[in-house]
């Protein structure tokens, strides 16, 4: 038996992204290859690597052992390539960015064109992440900074990265607008019980955002029906706006619709927003320069009240 380091980076991936299709997505392959190749590495091993349940799709020890391994490898070979880069004097004004969808909509266009306008040789990229799937690839070194969210403490984050507070958003309840509790002023908040007996739409289960709906809903005695689970703030107000559901979503994500009404929800839940980058900025000249733009727009945000 024979690992290489591509095989290691699909079991991170598994890690990362929770189920084999969004591990696909992030790989730029289809889900049927990456099952063949999980497979494969089993086989090769002689034990399984992943477990398949209801809530996603979750490394054995023994792929958690490997996929730990496979950090080190991403680690060292960003290593040997930041090497080689700072040796030849290239990439001075590369910036590899990582943003989740609803972040990268509010945030990064005007930061990004800020950063063209100051450096247009800039040489900037962006992936898009799950919201909590930022922080360990800043640590790895493929990405040189990263929007992330939290929805209880902090993200957790490994040696070399520092997290920047950015904003605390929000989350709404966005209705169907013939919803009882959708009448009356803008500003007009719902209690989260009120809604005990709706359908939501919201993410799927053991994500961060479903774990904050359904934690808080214990608090006040009640478990809330779930029939439809998406990771898209624009499905879940698209079907808000069907009138099948209520929609669970953070105030940066709310579109507006003639069909849904936003509402506050009492008691207040909210996602806190970071900017993940390396601890140490001088070999990412722009990383800094970055969280500097990222900082007037949030507070820009906050003094509009949001969006």
């Amino acid at each position: 038996m024979a690992l290489n380091s591509s095989q290691l980076h699909l079991l991170r991936a598994v890690r990362q992204e929770g189920s084999l299709a969004r591990a696909a997505h992030a790989l730029g392959l289809t889900p049927p290859a990456v099952s063949q190749q999980l497979a494969r590495l089993e086989r090769e091993v002689g034990s399984p690597l992943v477990e398949r349940g209801a809530r996603g799709t979750n490394l054995t020890r023994l792929g958690v052992l490997l996929a730990a391994h496979g950090d080190r490898v991403a680690s060292e070979l960003a290593s040997a390539e930041e090497t080689v880069a700072e040796f030849m004097g290239t990439h001075a004004y590369r910036l590899r960015l990582g943003a989740f969808p609803s972040a990268a909509v509010a945030l990064l266009p005007e930061a990004l064109t800020a950063l063209r306008y100051r450096h247009p040789d800039a040489e900037l990229s962006v992936v898009d992440l799950a919201s909590d799937g930022g922080p360990e690839l800043v640590a790895s070194g493929e990405l040189d900074f990263a929007l992330t969210a939290s929805y209880g403490q902090p993200p957790l984050i490994g040696d070399g990265v520092r997290l920047a507070h950015l904003l605390t958003d929000p989350l709404r309840a966005v209705l169907p607008a013939d919803h009882p509790m959708a009448q009356g002023p803008p500003g007009r908040s719902v209690r989260l019980e009120a809604l005990r007996s709706d359908a939501w739409v919201c993410g799927i289960a053991g994500r961060p955002a479903r774990a904050k709906l359904e934690a808080t809903a214990a608090k006040l005695d009640f478990v809330p029906y779930v029939p439809f689970q998406t990771e898209s703030y624009d499905v879940a107000q698209a079907l808000a706006a069907s009138g099948v559901a209520v929609a669970f979503v953070p105030r940066l994500a709310v579109l507006d619709s003639p069909a849904t009404r936003s509402r506050r929800l009492q008691p207040a839940l909210t996602r806190e927003i970071y900017a993940a980058l390396p601890t140490s900025t001088s070999h990412v000249r722009l990383a800094a320069e970055l969280l500097t733009v990222m900082r007037k727009i949030c507070a820009g945000l906050r003094q509009q009240g949001g969006r």
